[in-house]
């Protein structure tokens, strides 16, 4: 049988613009009354934007991620406010990032990413396409197969094998692809 908890104590331990962290207690509400403590992360909205050109390649960016302290390649994404329209921002970041328009630009799914035990993140997958023919895209894109993508990511989750170039992909976008290849078949 499943307990039922209950938040019983909440505080923030640090605040910002991108995130909360707390630490926070639930308690059951059966006889022996256990308690789980943790520090959670809650973050604001996270767009992710999954790029594809017309020969099915994927836009990779390299970002330098703190928790880690080590670079990695990740899809174009950003925090943003809950009364922003999805598919304008990840537009717009789409060029931010990538250097060119997206098109057709879809929302694959909305919702909490229940994946990370330790994180409340609304994680939202956009996909869209953009002509790479047409303009070239930022120095920075690294245009990668998709097909290459997942057998290199899939070494890397079953070997710790670096995704490319000595960097690994990150979370956010390893999130993403399992999105996409789940909703879009």
């Amino acid at each position: 049988m499943m307990k039922n908890y209950i938040l019983t104590n909440s505080q923030d331990l640090v605040s910002n613009s991108e995130y909360v962290a707390s630490y926070v207690t639930y308690t059951s509400q059966d006889k022996d009354k256990h308690r789980i403590n943790v520090e959670i992360i809650k973050t604001n909205p996270i767009i992710s934007t999954i790029v594809l050109n017309e020969h099915n390649e994927l836009a990779l960016i390299p970002v330098f991620q703190p928790a880690v302290g080590q670079w990695v390649y990740e899809i174009p994404y950003r925090f943003y406010l809950n009364r922003e329209q999805v598919i304008t921002v990840a537009e717009k970041l789409t060029y931010e990032k990538v250097g060119l328009p997206l098109s057709d630009a879809t929302l694959l799914t909305n919702g909490p990413n229940v994946q990370n035990p330790k994180t409340n993140t609304n994680l939202q997958v956009v996909f869209g396409r953009v002509q790479t023919f047409l303009n070239g895209s930022s120095e920075k894109v690294r245009w990668v197969d998709l097909r290459d993508v997942y057998h290199k990511l899939k070494k890397q989750l079953q070997f710790a094998e670096r995704f490319m170039d000595g960097l690994y992909l990150g979370g956010l976008t390893t999130d993403a692809l399992l999105i996409y290849k789940l909703v879009e078949g």
